[in-house]
């Protein structure tokens, strides 16, 4: 019994640890990017940044597999190409978030990616036909009306930007149904664990979003990135140190993140994630000085509060004592 309490505490200590990284990693991030966007123009190279910072996660798993730090997945090449969709979806979630972040306040966009579940709910129902029960719907008020009042009084605003973010939250929504799909089968011995899954869709998420350079027309305006970045930037500077360090953090506290929430609960998920928001949205706009006025603050509160009770929605009666009826 004596070693059952060491190896809990062990346990919760590592939790406490996962975290804390998780938090940090993500928070780093979001600063770091913005601060890449802002010394290589805003949004005007928002798909190459992006595109740069999956290769940079890709290079560090890859090397990992390589020095033996890690197992490498065993996978056949049809089995590789059954994780195309997940990369895809991978790829413009990431890259629409990038676009979103860089094109308007960071503060905002984080309001509105609070939206996920409106996105989660419709694309689980719509296409993999996956129940939503009322209490959930219910919750889904709150959300949308938050972000619709955050957004009355935003200054730093643009159409561009809210359509990426909303794309953003579509892509994760499809994301999230394919992992489950991926993750139920086969794969899932093949891959070697969770996060061995997340390396090799950030390898094919970074082969996809390459065209978006192309298509936005970042290619042909090549010549103005490569001089941005052997100056290290304009506004500012730190081109070369924020896009390395951004693409760094956003593959480490994704897998950080994977580790953390193995050993949570469905509802201490919620509110991990649910903080983890909370946080991002408040230090980016006390870190860029971004207007955070009362119908502001008081819209993201509520946008928060439903997106944390959509997440326990079902699991309300079981903690008060009662069974799930939908």
């Amino acid at each position: 019994q004596h070693i059952d309490s060491i190896s809990k505490a062990r346990m919760e200590a590592a939790v406490v640890v996962y975290l804390l990284l998780w938090y940090v990693g993500n928070y780093y991030f979001n600063i770091f990017n913005k601060a890449a966007g802002i010394a290589s123009g805003g949004a005007a190279f928002a798909f190459t940044l992006a595109s740069l910072q999956l290769v940079i996660g890709s290079g560090w798993v890859v090397s990992l597999w390589v020095l033996g730090l890690r197992q490498r997945p065993a996978l056949s090449a049809s089995q590789a190409l059954r994780l195309l969709p997940l990369g895809l979806v991978t790829a413009v979630a990431h890259g629409s978030a990038i676009y979103a972040n860089l094109a308007g306040s960071l503060s905002f966009s984080q309001i509105v990616k609070a939206g996920e579940p409106a996105f989660a709910a419709a694309v689980g129902y719509g296409v993999y036909r996956n129940g939503v029960s009322w209490r959930k719907l219910l919750c889904l008020v709150p959300v949308i009306g938050g972000i619709a009042i955050a957004s009355a009084t935003e200054l730093d605003y643009t159409l561009a930007s809210f359509a990426a973010v909303s794309l953003a939250n579509l892509a994760a929504a499809f994301r999230g149904c394919e992992n489950k799909r991926v993750m139920a089968g086969e794969l899932q011995s093949a891959l070697g664990g969770e996060g061995n899954a997340y390396g090799v869709t950030t390898l094919w998420a970074a082969l996809l979003l390459l065209p978006a350079i192309f298509a936005t027309g970042e290619y042909e305006r090549r010549s103005e990135f490569v001089a941005l970045w052997r100056a290290d930037g304009g506004e500012g500077g730190g081109l070369r140190f924020n896009a390395v360090l951004s693409g760094l953090l956003f593959y480490l506290y994704n897998e950080v993140s994977t580790r953390a929430l193995r050993h949570l609960s469905g509802v201490g998920h919620s509110v991990a994630n649910t903080a983890k928001r909370a946080v991002v949205i408040v230090g980016s706009a006390v870190a860029f000085g971004e207007q955070m006025d009362r119908p502001k603050a008081v819209g993201c509160a509520i946008a928060i509060a439903g997106t944390f009770l959509y997440a326990i929605a079902d699991d309300i009666p079981r903690l008060g004592g009662g069974t799930k009826r939908d």
